[in-house]
């Protein structure tokens, strides 16, 4: 054997790349049969991340006839059990009669077992999506004082039949990630006892909590809110909440400050943004990150509001990172002729209560509206956001820019600026006017745009530029290579702006614009390896 398979490094490197190069894993398979030294680590890296149960319950030896008590999992079992870091129970077919019958039985088998210790003495995280209500009952025998993550994705009904919830925080009591699926957390009278949600509170140390429901119940929000341990939530705001602009907490909690006081990062889905704004009151809360999907599009008005109140309820406002927005009518589009009010054009004026957050490295925004932006509009949000890495305005979407309608734009010098002030950035989604490639920027000095001429950005590698118009393929081309050297393609007039009528005219454009890049990489290439 090669002396520098000795070193753990060098070995934990090829075994890995083994397992992500080889999806069934048989070169990982082969490692373990032939070769004493190496087959304990090859069987770690076979049995750490098992994405069905039944390999490891194939392990299982029927039981000894009229004698259930003195059964035990097999020695060969206890070995791959100990194993397994990761497991997942899927939803299997429900044509496949044959699968469901046999995993049904082998489960029961393990049931009767006696079983003196945790069942996976090393299980970290646990994903159970198998629908079928016979098999429930089973998920208690994976639950492990080592569980740190579990994803339960299936209907709840009664949660008096899912006896395994009351005794999580005692199972599982190192538990910190938790994700419950679309109709888990219904409020249940005083007669059926506790809901989830307030059974999911009892656990000690629950740091990160997912709901894909928007079912819960006032009494399980408020109770859900005063979890301290809580700093990520992910939750679908129920149909119940108006939208009002009535605020969701209780004025007690506003008062004491106890509304999700230790919250971090926090991901809300919601029928319409006002919604979403009635959730977060002025506090204490330095969130880090947010993301907001909402299925009806936004005003400007709304926007402007929730960022607003976004804005006011932080006092640590450098510690915001990451600004998601998107609602769900990614297909929709303008028609080409169709005079907006000022309610569906976003100015930059929607933006400034964000520009305290000088700190902010994402920010991601797609809604059915229109922009109105220029030069010197894009400069003020790069001047606030020095550190930003990502910046997308409706990334594929585009900016629907009607030529009835005169309105500021964004030119290659504003480009240029953005990459002067954020020389972080690594993806970039905007709108160009790329009609005229040296407009007159009146608002930038000359030592300035002499400066701003300069600056390359390495790391951009692609750009989407929605609707963006050209006229001169060529001049574009290299007008971005020149601030990207290392550009390779520019995604522009994608679904759903395809249905527009002067699509393919600008798309044709675009893509000589996309050969020239590849000439010109190509061109690098060559005279780099000479």
């Amino acid at each position: 054997m090669h002396h520098a398979l000795l070193v753990d490094d060098i070995l934990l490197n090829i075994l890995a790349a083994l397992r992500e190069a080889d999806a069934p894993y048989s070169q990982l398979n082969a490692v373990a049969r032939t070769c004493h030294f190496l087959s304990p680590l090859a069987l770690d890296f076979l049995w750490s991340e098992l994405p069905d149960v039944r390999p490891l319950l194939q392990y299982m030896k029927p039981r000894i006839p009229n004698d259930s008590h003195i059964s035990v999992p097999c020695v060969s079992f206890q070995r791959a059990a100990s194993r397994v870091r990761k497991l997942s129970c899927p939803a299997l077919a429900c044509s496949d009669t044959f699968s469901q019958i046999a995993l049904t039985e082998r489960l029961q088998l393990l049931s009767t077992m006696r079983i003196t210790t945790s069942l996976l003495p090393n299980l970290r995280w646990l994903s159970w999506t198998d629908t079928d209500q016979s098999r429930y009952a089973y998920i208690r025998l994976f639950l492990s004082p080592t569980l740190e993550s579990l994803e339960l994705d299936f209907f709840f009904h009664k949660l008096p039949d899912f006896p395994f919830l009351t005794l999580l925080p005692k199972l599982c009591p190192n538990l910190h990630s938790m994700s419950i699926s679309k109709h888990p957390v219904i409020s249940l009278s005083e007669d059926e006892g506790p809901s989830a949600v307030r059974t999911i509170c009892l656990l000690p140390r629950l740091t990160a909590l997912e709901c894909k429901s928007s079912t819960i119940s006032e009494a399980d929000l408020l109770h859900l809110s005063q979890l301290k341990s809580l700093m990520t939530l992910s939750l679908g705001i129920p149909s119940w909440v108006s939208s009002d602009g009535k605020s969701l907490a209780p004025r007690s909690s506003v008062a004491d400050g106890s509304w999700f006081c230790n919250l971090r990062n926090l991901h809300l889905r919601a029928y319409s943004i006002p919604i979403i704004t009635s959730f977060m009151e002025p506090g204490c809360r330095p969130l880090h990150s947010v993301v907001f999907n909402i299925s009806e599009a936004p005003t400007t008005t709304s926007l402007t509001e929730c960022f607003g109140k976004l804005y006011s309820s932080h006092n640590e406002r450098s510690a915001m990172r990451s600004i998601k927005v998107h609602d769900s009518l990614s297909s929709a589009t303008f028609g080409v002729s169709q005079l907006l009010p000022d309610s569906k054009v976003i100015t930059v004026d929607v933006f400034r209560p964000l520009f305290a957050f000088t700190k902010l490295r994402v920010f991601d925004l797609g809604v059915c509206l229109s922009f109105s932006l220029g030069d010197s509009d894009l400069t003020a949000m790069a001047g606030s956001w020095p550190e930003l890495e990502v910046f997308c305005l409706n990334e594929g979407r585009g900016w629907y820019l009607s030529a009835s309608q005169r309105r500021p734009s964004i030119t290659v010098r504003g480009l240029q600026s953005l990459c002067a002030l954020c020389p972080r950035l690594y993806r970039i989604a905007i709108v160009l006017n790329a009609l005229d490639l040296f407009l007159p920027c009146p608002t930038t000095s000359l030592s300035s745009r002499q400066n701003t001429a300069l600056v390359r950005n390495l790391a951009v590698t692609r750009l989407s530029l929605g609707d963006s118009k050209l006229a001169d393929p060529h001049g574009v081309a290299c007008a971005l290579s020149n601030i990207f050297p290392r550009l390779k393609r520019i995604s522009a007039w994608q679904c759903p702006l395809d249905t527009l009528p002067e699509c393919r005219y600008y798309c044709r454009l675009w893509e000589e614009v996309n050969n020239i890049l590849q000439e010109r990489l190509n061109r690098d290439i060559t005279a780099v390896a000479k």
